[in-house]
C-alpha cells in the first residue's frame, strides 16, 4: 500500500513547488485499486497531484471524512479531474456547519450544497459501516468511550434558526486493509482519535493496526491531556502514528516526547508505504 499526501498544512521543505494549505488529502494505491480520502479546501491537491505525477482520473472511490470545507472544499476540482469515482459522505442532517468564535464572529465552514446537488448522481450517503471497495472501509459507528476534543466546542450546526453544538455524527473513519494490518485515516478526529481507534477495533476485532494517520484536533488541549493521549497510543502498540493538520505543532511535539520514533509528522508530498 502506498499513500501520498496530496496536500497538508505543512510545506515540503524538499519540494517547495508543492502547495500547502489548511486541509488534508490522501491518494491511496492498494493492489490494483486507487482510492482517496479528502480533497483539502481548494484545488491545490490537484495541482500537487500533477507535480507528483499522480493521476486523479484513476481514483475509484473518494471518501470525505466530514462535512467541513478543509476536507471537502476541493470537490469541484475533483469532479473536474475525475469522471467516474463514487464520493462517499456520512449521512448528516440538513444543517449548516459553523465556526462560532463569538456572537460577532460566525463563519460558515460546511460544504458547497449547490455542488453536492449538481453532482448528486455520484455521491452516496451512508449511515452504517461498509466496505465500499475491496479493502477500503468506511466506519460510521464511533463510540464515545473517551472525551472529545475541546476544540469542538466552538464548532456548531444550524438547523433553521437554531444554532447548537455539533455532535459530529457526520464524521467517519476510513480504514484501509493492508497485507500486514490496518491503516486508519482520521481526517480531523473531531470524535477523538482514541474513539476512532476503538471504532476500528470493534469492527475488526483482533486485527493489527499498522498506522494511524491524520489530524487529531488537539490544538485546544492542555499539555497533560495531550501526553495522556500519547500514552494511550503507546499502550496500543501502534507502529506508526503520523499526524499534522489540526493536531497543532506544540501538541505534536508533546506526542513526540511520548511516542518517540513511532511518531512522524505529516507534510505535503509525504509518501507512506505499508
Amino acid at each position: 500500500m502506498r499513500i501520498t499526501t496530496l496536500v497538508e498544512n505543512h510545506m515540503n521543505q524538499a519540494r517547495l513547488s508543492l502547495f500547502a494549505e489548511h486541509g488534508v488529502s490522501f491518494f491511496i494505491e492498494k493492489s490494483n485499486h486507487v482510492y482517496m480520502s479528502d480533497v483539502g479546501q481548494s484545488g491545490s491537491f490537484a495541482d500537487n497531484a500533477a507535480e507528483l505525477h499522480v493521476d486523479l482520473s484513476q481514483v475509484e472511490v473518494l471518501a470525505i471524512s466530514h462535512h467541513h470545507y478543509d476536507h471537502g472544499g476541493g470537490l469541484k476540482r475533483f469532479f473536474g479531474e475525475n469522471e467516474d469515482a463514487v464520493v462517499y459522505l456520512h449521512t448528516s442532517p440538513n444543517a449548516d456547519y459553523l465556526s462560532v468564535d463569538s456572537p460577532q464572529s460566525v463563519r460558515y465552514i460546511g460544504l458547497d450544497r449547490g455542488l453536492l446537488k449538481d453532482h448528486q448522481g455520484r455521491i452516496k450517503y451512508i449511515d452504517k459501516n461498509q466496505e465500499v471497495s475491496p479493502g477500503f472501509w468506511l466506519i460510521t459507528k464511533i463510540p464515545e468511550e473517551y472525551p472529545k476534543p475541546h476544540g469542538d466546542e466552538r464548532l456548531k450546526r444550524q438547523i433553521g434558526t437554531d444554532i447548537i453544538a455539533d455532535p459530529f455524527k457526520h464524521e467517519l473513519v476510513t480504514v484501509v486493509e493492508g497485507e500486514n494490518g490496518l491503516v486508519i485515516l482520521t481526517g480531523c478526529a473531531h470524535n477523538g482519535v482514541l474513539n476512532m481507534i476503538t471504532a476500528m477495533k470493534d469492527t475488526f476485532p483482533g486485527k493489527p493496526i499498522q498506522a494511524v494517520i491524520g489530524g487529531f484536533h488537539l490544538h485546544h488541549e492542555d499539555d497533560q491531556t495531550v501526553k495522556d493521549i500519547g500514552e494511550s497510543l503507546l499502550e496500543m502498540n501502534i507502529p506508526k502514528v503520523i499526524t499534522g493538520h489540526c493536531t497543532g505543532d506544540p501538541q505534536t511535539d508533546l506526542l513526540k516526547e511520548v511516542l518517540g520514533d513511532r511518531l512522524e509528522r505529516l507534510f505535503t508530498g509525504k509518501i507512506m508505504m505499508f
